[in-house]
């Protein structure tokens, strides 16, 4: 089973919704040992619960749903090679990779880029809830977006 990669909006989901969380593992289960979160995400959650001021329970829960999930650290060379590529592109300022016709250039944020190019490097497929990553799908990573609606 090939590896997901969990982007930190929808770690924010599992942690706040028990039916979104519960209908989550019915399609991507635990058992497979496949989930998979970049150290980012780990330290975004962790400043989220801080400005977001969670309680105990939310930062239980979110040290709880961790403890099965590989935390992937970004201090490996390809992954630092993969960032300045998808960084590039995004821009529209990689020559052998040009951004599809009618696509314009954007700006990622520097959290997302790290996500992604983890992704890329471990070929996994990246699983959010929102759509900042879709320039790079078929071209970096393949990319897996739910909404609450998938799991109603």
């Amino acid at each position: 089973m090939k590896n997901k990669i969990l982007d930190t909006n929808l770690l924010v989901g599992l942690i706040r919704n028990d039916h979104f969380r519960d209908k989550f593992y019915e399609k991507y289960p635990l058992n497979e040992n496949n989930l998979i979160i970049s150290v980012v995400t780990e330290g975004e959650i962790l400043a989220l619960s801080i400005k977001w001021k969670w309680g105990k329970r939310k930062i239980e829960r979110f040290f709880q749903l961790v403890k099965d999930i590989v935390i992937y650290p970004i201090k490996t060379r390809k992954i630092i090679d993969a960032y300045a590529q998808i960084d590039a592109y995004s821009q529209g300022k990689l020559e052998n990779k040009p951004l599809p016709n009618k696509m314009s250039s954007r700006n990622m944020g520097k959290n997302d880029l790290w996500i992604a190019s983890t992704a890329h490097v471990i070929d996994a497929t990246l699983i959010t809830t929102d759509r900042d990553f879709e320039h790079l799908h078929g071209t970096f990573l393949n990319l897996d977006s739910v909404t609450n609606a998938d799991f109603k």
